[in-house]
């Protein structure tokens, strides 16, 4: 089985009893599968068969008759022996029952339903309907397999030749698989959580308990991963980490068939069954199964819904009565995930999934009918309890949707028993037992911490995590930029920081430090207050912000070719907080000397200056009004990266205090959006600028980021693309004291030739704008200004080989060069890959 997700690698089955029997329900006529028939045992238990009109019956119960119905069919009533392990039925359709449902209406009368059941979406959807509520729940996922479902005998291998069959060797994997799967699982992780909702605001999660096979402290973006919807209300139903659109949303009725199936009993009246599925076949599987709809108020009672692919899935959801408040609660649900019959490709965790097979010898034939891949499956179930409703609720930080307490991976036995709705087994008890002891011998917790922290553009040791972005750096005024730092983790302080780092560069010939140190005040905002001493270089005229930048990458290109850099020496104290999860804050006071290591002087009729003091206060904020947040023991992690994203910042600076001599306002802004497109397409929009009020030396001011050197022979203008900059404009060309700027990209689908080759094609087009007061006043660098508008747009073609790619880009415009290769920029892009 290839590598589907990192986490389905890791991550079994609530223990069943013996599966009574097994069966397929088909047309007499057609042999069709019948999809989500109702079968109902002669003890009332009652099942559907899935699209495949498959079913199986698992049950403490003994029963001797099952009873089979499907909408246009007549009833079966069968009996069953006990040597009876598969069966198959054949239902005959009756004209009567179709009479029924048809001649009743002028169009298919699943549709009326439907759009009642829309209609009446607000009144029954808990979210919109209730004031509050909050609940408990349990949560056990695990990777197994039914152990009644393998063969216990051990197969035969031959080899063919010369036309006949020879004896090559026993093979005992589903001997030996079937021997451990009856004892253990192959994974287990559980959760208990209290689940608090505030209408106006978003659903929150406290998690109170946690534990995880193999790990100490465990994965906590696991256990946030969106396995399914808690709601089957909203406009599109996230099953294993992907949205589809919901068969009830708004213009479900375009994209979904629908079809009576049954009508059956509930705690209060009848549900009908209502069977969809899409209208088209497209690309990845679609969405299809079986809605249970009260016939009085049109709720949700039950919903089934199944994916059908190299990867079967099933998502169920139950719903209990709250007769109280007239409204149907969800008490249970459950996902389950096994390898599928069909090639068709699905999608998980937003990433397309296959199952490869082994090549085939046809030399060598073995008796065994089934892998142990074919059998395995995942399954996470979730139980509600000790439910209130319209109860006083207030929701703190609502866009933190997942809230780890600090000891949930430390809670006892006696805490999990009290609290678990559902046993643990002896399998799984056995299975953390036997994965905990493997986990340590094998060191998993330390390389998955590894892996967090690497991603983080960190290596983590016991109390230091170094930075990967201090190691090696490029540019054309240091040369080879070598250097060494990091900062103290949470192994040394939860609550106390150090930051430090020192480079050295050998065209230069100099050293450059810094050394900060910060202490926690609120974990649950995030505040932290610090200071720093720093002496380093800055590109100047550059985009600046104070905010931490979270990306990672080991070398930036666009550095080759910078020359243009400040010297700055200064002492920063700081406060960050969290206004809300979603909206950061960053307050900086800044006091210190600056002197440009270019040929430059700042030269007014007041100030004669090469070098200068500035004293600053800059208050910073970063905005991600769609993106989700969980307080972890490892501080603030983002669980659902969303656009867009708002960066807005005010620096000013002030004359005389600490020596400074300067006084100028600075304001900065940056939007980024993503819009994913369909067939995984992307367009990314960058708009950023910015305006100085006030004189500012030219280190302060904008440059638009440039990255094109007009070297000859042209041949040495081929250097790396930057990120989001301007590959056409020369370094320095055009200064502003104000200016705005827009990037767009759009980024086509993986074009997948190979498995190793998948280039990627996308179209850009930039422009700009920007002016400058007092021009004049800087000496030295010669510039233009930017006010007529700049133009360029391009193609790049990404991972060729090994990460690289190339770009052409042309400029065009008021600032077009007369000589039509200075328009053209021909480049390498680089990609990295870490293969995660």
């Amino acid at each position: 089985m290839k590598k589907i997700h990192f986490l389905l690698l890791l991550i079994p089955l609530f223990s069943f009893s013996q599966t009574q029997i097994q069966g397929i329900i088909i047309d007499n006529n057609s042999k069709n599968p019948l999809p989500f028939a109702t079968i109902t045992t002669n003890t009332n238990f009652g099942t559907l068969t899935n699209v495949d009109g498959r079913f199986q019956i698992r049950t403490k119960q003994p029963f001797h008759q099952i009873t089979i119905s499907y909408i246009g069919y007549s009833s079966v009533t069968l009996p069953i022996a006990k040597n009876n392990k598969f069966i198959t039925v054949k239902l005959v359709p009756s004209v009567e029952n179709l009479k029924e449902v048809l001649i009743t209406a002028k169009e298919n009368p699943a549709l009326k339903i439907i759009r009642n059941t829309i209609n009446n979406k607000p009144k029954n959807n808990i979210e919109t309907a209730l004031n509050s509520f909050k609940f408990n729940a349990y949560n056990k996922t695990l990777v197994t397999a039914d152990p009644d479902s393998i063969s216990d005998k051990i197969d035969s291998v031959f080899i063919l030749q010369k036309g006949k069959k020879k004896f090559l060797k026993l093979d005992s994997t589903n001997y030996e698989f079937k021997k451990e799967i009856k004892t253990k699982h192959l994974y287990i992780s559980e959760k208990i959580s209290e689940f608090q909702f505030q209408k106006g605001k978003k659903k929150k999660e406290i998690v109170v308990a946690s534990r995880m096979a193999g790990l100490q402290q465990p994965i906590y973006e696991f256990l946030a991963v969106t396995f399914q919807d808690f709601s089957f209300y909203n406009e599109y139903y996230t099953v294993a980490g992907t949205k589809y659109k919901n068969p009830i949303a708004k213009q479900a009725l375009k994209y979904y068939n629908y079809k009576i199936l049954d009508t059956v009993k509930n705690e209060i009246g009848h549900s009908i069954l209502i069977y969809f599925k899409p209208k088209k076949k497209q690309p990845k599987a679609g969405l299809e199964g079986v809605l249970f709809i009260d016939n009085k108020n049109f709720a949700i009672t039950k919903a089934i819904a199944e994916l059908k692919g190299v990867v079967n899935i099933k998502a169920t959801q139950n719903y209990q009565f709250q007769k109280k408040y007239n409204i149907w609660f969800p008490n249970e649900m459950e996902i389950v995930l096994r390898k599928g019959d069909t090639n068709e490709n699905i999608n998980l965790f937003g990433g397309t999934v296959k199952f490869e097979t082994d090549k085939k010898n046809d030399s060598i034939q073995t008796s065994k009918t089934n892998n142990p891949s074919d059998i395995t499956y995942f399954i996470s179930k979730s139980l509600n309890s000790n439910i209130k409703i319209n109860v006083p609720v207030i929701v703190k930080g609502s866009s933190a949707t997942i809230q780890f307490n600090d000891n949930a991976h430390k809670q006892s036995k006696e805490f999990w028993n009290n609290y678990r709705t559902d046993s643990l087994t002896d399998r799984g008890k056995s299975t953390y037992i036997f994965l905990d002891s493997v986990a340590k011998s094998e060191g998993i917790e330390k390389k998955i911490s590894i892996v967090r922290n690497i991603l983080n553009g960190y290596y983590p040791t016991k109390y230091i995590n170094l930075n990967l972005g201090k190691i090696i750096n490029l540019n054309n005024y240091e040369g080879l930029r070598i250097g060494f730092g990091g900062e103290t983790n949470p192994n040394f302080s939860n609550t106390f920081k150090i930051e430090s780092y020192i480079a050295y560069g050998t065209k230069d010939k100099d050293f450059k430090y810094s050394l900060g140190i910060s202490s926690r005040l609120n974990k649950n905002t995030n505040t932290w207050i610090g200071g720093n001493f720093t002496n380093d270089l800055k590109e100047a005229a550059s985009l600046d912000f104070i905010a931490k930048n979270t990306s990672f990458s080991p070398v930036n290109p666009r550095n080759l070719n910078i020359s243009e850099f400040y010297n700055y020496k200064t002492i920063n104290t700081f406060l960050t907080h969290d206004i809300q999860p979603n909206l950061e804050t960053k307050i900086q006071l800044s006091t210190g000397d600056y002197l440009p290591v270019f040929n430059y002087q700042f030269n007014s009729p007041s100030k004669n200056l090469v070098n200068y003091s500035l004293t600053t206060a800059s208050i910073g904020f970063q905005y991600n009004p769609k993106s989700e947040y969980m307080n972890s023991p490892l501080g603030k992690l983002t669980i659902k990266k969303e656009y867009p994203q708002f960066t807005f910042q005010v620096t000013k600076s002030f004359e005389n205090i600490f020596e400074s001599d300067f006084n100028f306002t600075q304001i900065n802004a940056r939007i980024f959006h993503k819009i994913k497109r369909l067939r995984k397409a992307t367009t990314n929009i960058l708009i950023e600028g910015g305006i100085v009020i006030g004189d500012a030396p030219i280190t302060h001011l904008f440059n638009a980021t440039p990255n094109y050197t007009y070297k000859n022979p042209w041949i040495k203008r081929i250097t790396f693309a930057g990120k989001n900059s301007f590959e056409t404009m020369g370094y320095n060309e055009f200064i502003s004291d104000r200016f705005a700027a827009i990037h767009i990209s759009h980024n086509l689908k993986l074009f997948k030739i190979s498995p190793k080759f998948k280039p990627q094609i996308s179209f850009a087009t930039r422009a700009a704008i920007g002016d400058i007061d007092n021009l004049e006043y800087h000496n030295g660098l010669a510039f233009k200004k930017m006010n007529k508008g700049y133009f360029e747009s391009g193609l790049e073609i990404n991972s060729l080989f090994k990460g690289l790619g190339l770009s052409a880009f042309y400029r065009y415009g008021p600032y077009k060069n007369p000589v039509w290769s200075d328009n053209l920029a021909l480049k390498l892009t680089f990609k990295l890959n870490l293969g995660f």
